[in-house]
Formats: structure tokens, C-alpha cells, sequence
């Protein structure tokens, strides 16, 4: 959708951006409100990373979330998986 504009589900063109996704989390302070990020990499909230954006369809619901950031890969907390070589089918 990010691309194309165009909602893969049902091909409406009429698409919402959302810049910030919220964390849905109640800090008590509306000035305050935390965005929603993808991996804790951590203890506390100020230990995570991946910021999130959202494109989603006006006419059916659908939302894709996109990586506004990279992550870095720490083998702990975030982790990089590979296919392997193989062929992709099971015997």
C-alpha cells in the first residue's frame, strides 16, 4: 500500500497515513502519549527501537505497518533469520 496506493485487499484507493502509532499505553499525561515501536531492546521504556508507520484502507479495514527506522541487529533482542539454502519445499 506504501507503494502502490492502492489497498491490496480490495483495491480501493483511498488510503489513511498515520505518521506515529500509538504504544497504547497510559502514561497519565496526554502531552505524553509514547508511540508504538517495534522491539524492546531492554530494561525501561526508553530502551526500544523501530519506529512505526501505518497506511490503512478507508473502505475495508486493512492496515499495513512499515519500519520507519532500521534496527540494529544485537543477537539478543533483535535477531536476524535467513531461509536456508535448501530448496523451499518439504519431503
Amino acid at each position: 500500500m506504501k507503494t502502490s496506493g492502492i489497498c491490496p485487499k480490495c483495491q480501493c484507493d483511498v488510503l489513511w497515513y498515520v505518521a506515529n502509532v500509538a504504544a497504547n499505553e497510559e502514561t497519565g499525561f496526554i502531552q505524553q502519549q509514547p508511540t508504538f515501536q517495534l522491539a524492546v531492546t531492554g530494561d525501561g521504556t526508553s530502551a526500544r527501537a523501530g519506529k512505526i508507520e501505518a497506511y490503512a484502507c478507508q473502505q475495508c479495514g486493512y492496515v499495513e505497518l512499515y519500519l520507519k527506522e532500521r534496527l540494529t541487529v544485537d543477537g539478543k533482542h533483535v535477531v536476524e533469520r535467513r531461509r536456508s539454502a535448501g530448496t523451499p519445499y518439504r519431503s
